[in-house]
């Protein structure tokens, strides 16, 4: 999609606007070991994150493994709540499209609950419009149907809203929403989601700024 007007932006949760990576990496492996058996060796992580973005339920799906992980998988996420920052940038780039008047929402594979009791712990709940989780929709991302709530809740053209994640789901979501899409590279995403098409590439979140300045757009990469 080419580059128009940014109305609103739309942003994934987990390795876009919160380093939760290792939050995620302990919860899995203990929701393995609790359901399978210690003496049980899990898929790597690796693979785990071949599908950031989906919701936990999905990716338990894809890879074979029980759906009983689940109940387990958020508790031990839970308690691990305090191990999650914001990464740098993140901050003062909310804060700026805030006093621009530019509407923010979210659209994670988290649950809706999790996802407003992790925003609310650092800080953040207070600059978004509309959360939604993986538990709102009966299609979670990559299906546009999170992309789509979001907008008509906002009232903008899908055209003039901005996706941000660090996942192909994220980037699949926001393009069959026909939205633009910018890819979060701050948290190192595999090399086959920098090769897919989006908008812009992004190496730091304050990028998003200069965006919505015609003038600004030679500091950013353009897809």
């Amino acid at each position: 999609m080419s580059e128009s007007a940014i109305n609103a932006v739309i942003f994934d949760l987990d390795g876009t606007l919160i380093d939760s990576k290792q939050v995620i990496r302990e919860a899995y492996h203990a929701a393995h070991a609790q359901v399978l058996g210690a003496d049980v060796e899990p898929p790597p992580f690796s693979e785990y994150c071949k599908h950031l973005g989906r919701s936990f339920v999905q990716i338990m799906k894809i890879m074979g493994l029980p759906p009983q992980m689940h109940p387990v998988f958020m508790q031990e996420s839970n308690a691990r709540m305090q191990k999650i920052r914001v990464f740098d940038g993140v901050r003062p780039l909310l804060a700026g499209l805030r006093d621009r008047g530019i509407p923010m929402a979210i659209a994670t594979g988290k649950d809706h609950q999790r996802t407003v009791a992790i925003l609310d712990h650092l800080g953040l709940l207070q600059y978004f419009a509309r959360i939604v989780g993986s538990d709102d929709v009966a299609n979670p991302k990559p299906a546009p149907d999170m992309a789509r709530i979001i907008v008509e809740h906002l009232q903008v053209p899908a055209a003039g809203c901005l996706f941000i994640g660090d996942a192909l789901a994220d980037l699949q979501c926001g393009e069959a929403a026909g939205m633009q899409t910018a890819l979060a590279l701050w948290d190192h995403p595999a090399e086959d989601i920098r090769r897919y098409p989006c908008t812009y590439r992004l190496t730091d979140p304050r990028q998003i700024l200069a965006l919505l300045e015609v003038a600004s757009h030679a500091d950013v990469t353009p897809a």
